[in-house]
């Protein structure tokens, strides 16, 4: 008897120390008082995207938010177009195309001498369509 104890002991502390999804989760109480294990869910879903951006893009990491960026310029310098933002500090930011503000998850989409188009992954509810903003200097 003494060994299907230290057996039956040895293997269940095995399975304990095995279980990959170790961890804290909810106990939620029904009505005939049985306790149901709930996963956790994850927080701060509002902050994240359903979409996901490409990873071969150039990121930036942005110092300040890109809505307060003012842009003063677009320029073609051999054959190809850069933004020119500037913040309230002054400073000069230069953004080129198929560029990832990874932060704020926008991407410089299209650069030209009139208009510069970005996508906020924030704001786009259908991956197939984004949310594109065009503005002009």
């Amino acid at each position: 008897m003494r060994n299907y104890f230290f057996s039956f002991l040895l293997i269940s502390c095995n399975v304990l120390a095995v279980d990959p999804f170790f961890g804290e989760q909810l106990q939620i109480k029904n009505e005939q008082n049985t306790v149901e294990v709930l996963p956790e869910i994850a927080k701060n879903s509002e902050n994240l995207t359903a979409c996901k951006t490409s990873e071969h893009k150039n990121s930036l990491n942005l110092s300040t938010e890109f809505e307060k960026l003012t842009l003063i310029g677009l320029v073609k310098i051999n054959e190809k177009f850069t933004a020119l933002f500037i913040d309230e500090k002054e400073k000069i930011f230069d953004f080129k195309e198929n560029e990832l503000i990874k932060q704020q998850e926008i991407e410089i989409k299209n650069i030209n001498l009139k208009s510069l188009t970005y996508i906020n992954w924030k704001l786009t509810k259908d991956c197939h369509f984004p949310y594109e903003i065009t503005i002009k200097p």
